[in-house]
């Protein structure tokens, strides 16, 4: 008896959990019948129709997707949809775009998809997707027009060399307290060419070779001295024994000079060994009749000449004017080389004018950055 019971049970259990799937199943098609109906309603409305379909995806609800035209009324649509859903018992969860670019026919191609999410009234769980979708033409991107940067004015600069080192140390020690590059021009074989030219080294100061030349005045000369009499391998080799002697020399320059640097044969050897060497010259320009600036550019090796001599009187209110001189032409020409000497006045006015110069914007540079 008591087992019968239990089939009964079992029996009518069975039968209300299939009233329950009928009745579910039952409501689903009426359901989706009635969503199915508003929504191909709206959708007629703007001649839309089931030959425009192009697909029927199943995620956790059903979306179909159909083909509109360019010119489809998206806002109407919309709000169309949404006052319709309401009134069937449905409720536009939300509306989404989005584009995707593709190849067609080797040209490129926008489609663009706006897709309505429907659920059931007071509910969040989604029960249908419409998407509509439309070409719109293919757009380059907008080129973000970056305004030009303004071109940095470079720094006008100043080189300044101090000649004729090499016969004592004196004025050494008051130059080796500045701070900023500087140029030493050596003079070649003296008692001190060599204590100089490591000193500069240590202080990171430049260092050339001051070549004495043949002059036209009549005077006490170097031993060293490049003669228009002499032969081009006399030159050369004379030229090579007074750079051993100065060392770290990354160029020349002309000690007096004034009838050398008028000979084209004798300034031609001393550019052929520069250049083996690869070193520059540097013409005080003792002559308006130099031939060294074309011979240079001729044979190719870089090249400087002086602007201003700084110190040809002692005087330091001589000297000052001269540095005035200096920075006024750096500032007009963008840069300058002042050639002073080995000088106590020289020094200290040099001291002096550094921060005048800076003031003014100008760089203090070593002669081998201008020579070109």
């Amino acid at each position: 008896m008591k087992r019968n019971v239990f089939y009964n049970l079992i029996v009518i259990l069975a039968a209300v959990i299939c009233l329950l799937v009928g009745f579910n199943l039952a409501t689903s098609v009426f359901q989706n019948k009635a969503l199915d109906k508003v929504v191909s309603s709206e959708l007629a409305r703007n001649k839309i129709f089931k030959r425009d379909l192009v697909g029927r995806v199943k995620h956790v609800y059903i979306e179909k997707r159909y083909w509109v035209s360019d010119s489809f009324p998206f806002e109407d649509f919309g709000k169309a949809l949404e006052n319709s859903l309401e009134k069937a018992g449905f409720h536009l969860l939300s509306v989404s775009k989005s584009s995707k670019v593709s190849v067609v026919s080797g040209k490129k191609e926008v489609r663009e998809e706006i897709s309505y999410l429907i659920s059931e009234r007071a509910a969040s769980v989604p029960i249908f997707r419409l998407t509509l979708i439309r070409k719109v033409p293919y757009r380059l991107p907008p080129v973000t027009k970056v305004p030009p940067k303004e071109p940095v004015k470079a720094k006008p600069k100043v080189a300044i060399v101090l000649d004729d080192w090499g016969y004592n140390i004196k004025n050494l020690n008051g130059l080796l307290e500045i701070d900023k590059p500087m140029t030493l021009s050596i003079l070649p074989g003296l008692p001190y060419s060599t204590f100089v030219a490591n000193k500069a080294k240590e202080r990171n100061f430049e260092v050339i070779l001051h070549m004495p030349m043949e002059p036209k005045a009549k005077m006490r000369l170097e031993l060293s001295t490049l003669y228009i009499t002499m032969r081009d391998d006399e030159i050369r080799s004379n030229l090579a024994k007074a750079l051993e002697s100065v060392l770290y020399a990354k160029g020349i320059s002309n000690h007096e000079g004034s009838k050398a640097t008028e000979d084209r044969r004798l300034m031609r050897a001393v550019f052929g060994k520069l250049k083996e060497d690869n070193l520059f010259f540097l013409d005080s320009l003792v002559t308006n009749d130099s031939v060294c600036e074309p011979l240079a550019r001729e044979m190719k090796v870089r090249f400087a000449k002086r602007d201003i001599f700084l110190d040809n009187e002692s005087n330091p209110a001589y000297i000052r004017k001269q540095f005035g001189k200096l920075i006024d032409l750096a500032v007009k020409n963008g840069e300058a080389v002042g050639i002073g000497h080995d000088r106590p006045n020289t020094i200290a006015v040099l001291k002096e004018m550094i921060p005048r110069i800076e003031e003014n914007g100008i760089e203090l540079t070593y002669i081998s950055e201008l020579a070109k």
